[in-house]
């Protein structure tokens, strides 16, 4: 019986994958690169080999092992296919022979489910003759109440009545299969392990066998074939900050999907770049929020943002000359290119004989680029020698400082230096 030559001719290990209509599983990306989700045919269609068919086929091209197209369940609407009875449903495969591949689907196993039914994926397929090697055999056991990859014997629990996740990750450059059930690790081992365990199976997808095996219905839908790469993971930096007219660098970095990286940025002011750490000044204070894109040589792009503040041009304070006399004379001058607001400055004398006016301060309301503001000490009254220091700070956060020595004769200052 077929049955009894599956189990015990196997060749090789474990299946492959079921995933459903997305595309991204397990930190990877597939790109897909066959795919059949069974909606394109009509419902009860009977899968036999027919021209309509889509290339599925009964074992041997027998066609009373083919199988149903229904709309009991499904995973995309409208259809699945159904496996039961005498379903022994095949689909060949031409080109998988080197690289690393993701062979996935959607199962749906209802709560009544009876029997054994296989999933089985081939690395040769002559139409079941002497030539054909099993890679991947896969049981669905209701008796055990059990999944089992009939390599090495590892199982896991059926999950009933909910569509789960089937898949298979085949490196065929290194040699190396993984099966995952629920987005679990089934079981693993190299590609062309046979089921005696003897080894000899080629690197190569040749087919896949849905093989009810007499049991009752079991449902696949959304079976692809997809190309496995690490998925791009990008980030723009920031938050960023500067002045009006300052250059900002910008940094950007990317990893996965499949280098070379092309970038471009847009800086939010209608600026552009095409590198990957671009240096951009805006000319106008403000909120920004730049975005950066980055495509990968399979055309794949995402993109990712950061916040950007631009603040007016910076003030800068500066302490003018100290004349002495009848007090303390001099100034604030702004030379940066922005207005400083609420400029508070100070004038301190430390000599010890100096009993009035040791401080004196006040505030300036705004000094524009370019301008300046006298400023002078309150009566002084004392005698010797003493420090002077004056320093200025504005809400800007920019401050000044300048500091000279004299003499103190009661109400003048002498000999500043």
């Amino acid at each position: 019986m077929k049955t009894n030559f599956k189990r015990k001719i196997l060749v090789i290990g474990i299946f492959f994958v079921f995933l459903g209509t997305s595309a991204t599983t397990l930190g990877g990306k597939v790109q897909s690169f066959w795919r059949d989700n069974f909606d394109s045919y009509a419902n009860d269609q009977f899968l036999d080999g027919g021209a309509d068919d889509g290339g599925w086929n009964g074992w041997g091209s027998v066609p009373a092992a083919g199988a149903y197209v229904r709309d009991d369940y499904h995973y995309s609407s409208p259809y699945s296919v159904e496996i039961s009875g005498a379903s022994d449903l095949v689909h060949e495969y031409t080109g998988y022979t080197s690289g690393t591949w993701t062979f996935m689907t959607k199962m749906y196993i209802p709560v009544d489910f009876s029997g054994m039914s296989y999933f089985i994926l081939l690395c040769d397929y002559d139409g079941g003759g002497s030539g054909t090697v099993w890679t991947v055999q896969v049981r669905f056991d209701s008796d055990l109440d059990v999944v089992e990859s009939e390599l090495n014997g590892e199982q896991a629990p059926i999950i009933y009545g909910e569509w789960v996740a089937f898949r298979c990750r085949i490196d065929l450059d290194s040699d190396w299969l993984q099966i995952y059930y629920d987005e679990i690790l089934l079981a693993e081992h190299a590609y062309t392990d046979t089921y005696q365990g003897t080894g000899g199976g080629s690197l190569n997808i040749a087919a896949v066998d849905l093989f009810a095996n007499s049991a009752t219905s079991i449902y696949y839908d959304d079976i692809e074939i997809g190309s496995w790469y690490i998925p791009i993971v990008i980030d723009a930096g920031g938050p960023y900050s500067g002045y009006v007219n300052q250059n900002i660098s910008f940094n950007g970095f990317a990893s996965g999907g499949v280098e070379p990286y092309s970038w471009a940025w847009d800086f939010g002011d209608g600026a552009t770049a095409s590198v990957q750490n671009p240096i951009h000044a805006y000319s106008v204070a403000g909120n920004y929020t730049a975005t950066m894109t980055v495509t990968d040589a399979e055309s794949s792009t995402v993109s990712d943002t950061a916040s950007v503040t631009i603040f007016p041009p910076p003030p800068a304070l500066k302490i003018g000359a100290i004349t002495s006399g009848f007090g303390i004379k001099s100034y604030v001058k702004n030379t940066g290119a922005g207005v400083a607001t609420n400029v508070t400055w100070t004038i301190t004398l430390d000599g010890k004989l100096v009993f009035v006016g040791k401080s004196s301060n006040g505030t300036i309301t705004t000094i524009v680029p370019a301008g300046k503001e006298a400023i002078k000490a309150g009566f002084i009254l004392g005698f010797g020698k003493t420090n002077i220091v004056i320093s200025a700070t504005c809400n800007e956060g920019v401050s000044a400082e300048a500091s000279t020595s004299g003499f103190v004769l009661g109400p003048f200052i002498l000999r500043v230096k």
